[in-house]
């Protein structure tokens, strides 16, 4: 078995390059071909849109103060049940919730009013119009021509096909269109990007994505604040209407002129009063719960500060030119150098 040689391997290379640079014809047309493809798909690629919405999430301590603690607890109030977890929807867990497909099918569903149409239509099928699904679905997907896409929609079949095309475009945003991160790596501003071809979608469908989130991230985390301020309420009217109800049946069992020999007659009346004090106590205790309720639910509450909002019209923005030329240089280099391989004579 012959050995080889690095002397052999040099020779070899050095015929493939003289081999390759005697065909320089097709390697240059090779070249010139993906250089006018470069080119030509350089001037018709679609302008995109970029709409970004910037924000600042301030999470309030779920921990009350510990002299408000303090003081709660010498009234014999537990605030421990009226703070989410910590960690609940901390950092970077924002971000998934504006991934969810719940709010994007909200947004997606939510009105714009159409110009042309003089109607309100829903976001979506501006996002078919512009993405080119519209033409697509309308080929391969039967019944897509009847399709109306609308949250209130109760035909079955319909429904299900709707629901099936909705997962694929909140699937298709999410891939290509849809961007959030934080601005910087040490900093507390985060961002939320869509890109598309239509410049009005994608300044709604960023802006309105980013105030559904924000809303749902509010409620999520004062729920259970919310909750316990509502029952706290609930118990104080309730004992509000029962004191104002006593006190007029202390008022009506009261008799002006008593006689002496039935003391027994005063009676109703000292149990009337005494109901009403204990009345009083409860409505005292539960008024003193209600206040520390709502300072619990202050002092949880998260707060969304948002710092820019996309402003119509949109600047289009392309791909650069020189870049793509480059890449099309490169790529024709390549397939020249692959062809040359393949044309090298067996023999050496």
């Amino acid at each position: 078995m012959e050995q080889l040689q690095l002397s052999d391997l040099v020779n070899a290379c050095k015929r493939w390059m003289r081999f390759y640079t005697r065909s320089w014809k097709l390697n240059s047309l090779v070249i010139f071909v993906a250089l006018f493809t470069g080119l030509v798909f350089a001037l018709l690629q679609d302008k995109q849109y970029q709409a970004k919405v910037s924000f600042i999430i301030e999470e309030r301590s779920s921990k009350m103060p510990s002299g408000l603690s303090g003081l709660a607890s010498s009234f014999g109030v537990n605030l421990g049940g009226l703070s989410g977890g910590e960690s609940l929807l901390a950092g970077d867990n924002f971000f998934e919730i504006i991934r969810s497909r719940t709010l994007m099918e909200k947004v997606l569903y939510s009105k714009y009013y159409d110009r042309n149409r003089l109607d309100s239509l829903p976001l979506v099928n501006r996002y078919l119009t512009s993405s080119g699904l519209k033409e697509k679905w309308n080929s391969k997907v039967k019944g897509f021509d009847t399709l109306v896409f609308s949250s209130d929609s109760i035909d079955g079949r319909h429904t299900s096909l709707k629901d099936s095309l909705m997962g694929e475009i909140c699937q298709r945003i999410i891939q290509k269109n849809l961007q959030s991160d934080h601005q910087n790596k040490e900093g507390s501003v985060l961002f939320v990007t869509v890109t598309t071809e239509d410049p009005l979608f994608s300044a709604l469908f960023t802006e309105r994505l980013v105030e559904e989130a924000r809303d749902w991230f509010i409620n999520l985390k004062t729920e259970i604040a919310l909750t316990n301020l509502q029952q706290f309420q609930h118990r104080a009217d309730s004992l509000q209407r029962l004191i104002a109800l006593q006190t007029y049946n202390t008022a009506t069992e009261q008799i002006l002129n008593p006689n002496e020999a039935f003391k027994t007659a005063l009676v109703p009346v000292e149990i009337s009063q005494r109901e009403r004090l204990i009345q009083q106590t409860l409505y005292a205790e539960v008024v003193k719960n209600l206040e520390f309720s709502r300072m619990a639910l202050s002092s949880q509450t998260p707060v969304v500060h948002i710092l820019d909002r996309p402003h119509l019209p949109l600047k289009g923005q392309q791909r650069s030119i020189t870049m793509i030329l480059s890449i099309a240089v490169a790529l024709g280099l390549l397939f020249s150098l692959f062809l040359a391989f393949l044309r090298f004579p067996t023999q050496h």
